[in-house]
């Protein structure tokens, strides 16, 4: 079964001594035949715009493809940046609010998604907690492009159901959706379409993750919705 994976990273990792390398992350798809998103971890940890052209110069190819970051505390610096995004090669762009110490509902962040709206590609939030995921939708519902969640698990999985039922262009990455029926549970109340598959790769495991997934009751159909074809729907193209 294919697999499109929307949540990877690379490059040097501070909290815990992993490796995180680009090889690592290239060696562990292969080991599934997976394809990515990915971007290096010098945008959310130092600058993001040396760490979006690190991205840019590394993959985009070997079935990895670019994800653009930037740190709205940054603002309003290199925000020309997110201009074009599109025509530089990005498919996403990714937030890391819980990571960078920032909340969904600060205001750089509303100006950034005003910026980025004209790219109409999918922007990939991480974040977790209580209301954190009610905040993204009050915002997604100003923009068009689909929001995707990152950072769903068994204690907001309730909220993130409620803002789903409510806001049609917000979907969920699905690493932390490992408790018993957790996939099954959400198909019955927001459909499978709303789901794309995501990792965490390198600094978490693949396996897991896939495991969530594949080990679920769902059919092959829903399995493939998730892995895969949601993503390519979001992107517009077949990857």
């Amino acid at each position: 079964m294919r697999i499109l994976d929307v949540n990877t990273a690379f490059g040097f990792y501070p909290y815990r001594k992993l490796d995180t390398s680009l090889e690592t992350l290239k060696g562990i798809l292969g080991n599934y035949n997976a394809r990515a998103f990915s971007l290096s971890l010098k945008g959310v940890f130092y600058d993001a715009r040396e760490g979006n052209e690190e991205t840019l110069n590394l993959i985009g190819r070997d079935n990895i493809y670019p994800v653009a970051t930037y740190d709205p505390r940054a603002y309003p610096r290199d925000i020309e940046y997110l201009e074009d995004l599109i025509s530089r090669g990005f498919l996403a762009i990714a937030f890391f609010p819980r990571m960078q110490g920032w909340t969904v509902d600060f205001a750089p962040f509303r100006m950034v998604l005003d910026i980025i709206e004209a790219e109409s590609f999918p922007v990939v939030i991480h974040t977790g907690g209580y209301g954190e995921i009610t905040k993204i939708s009050i915002l997604a519902e100003e923009i068009e492009n689909p929001v995707i969640i990152s950072g769903t698990g068994y204690s907001n999985l309730s909220e993130a159901i409620a803002v789903a039922q409510e806001v049609d262009n917000i979907y969920i990455e699905t690493h932390l959706l490992n408790s018993p029926d957790a996939l099954e549970f959400c198909r019955r109340y927001i459909g499978i379409e709303r789901f794309v598959f995501g990792s965490g790769a390198p600094v978490l495991s693949f396996e897991t993750a896939y495991n969530v997934v594949e080990k679920s009751s769902l059919s092959d159909d829903d399995k493939e919705m998730i892995f895969y074809k949601n993503l390519e729907d979001l992107v517009g193209v077949r990857l």
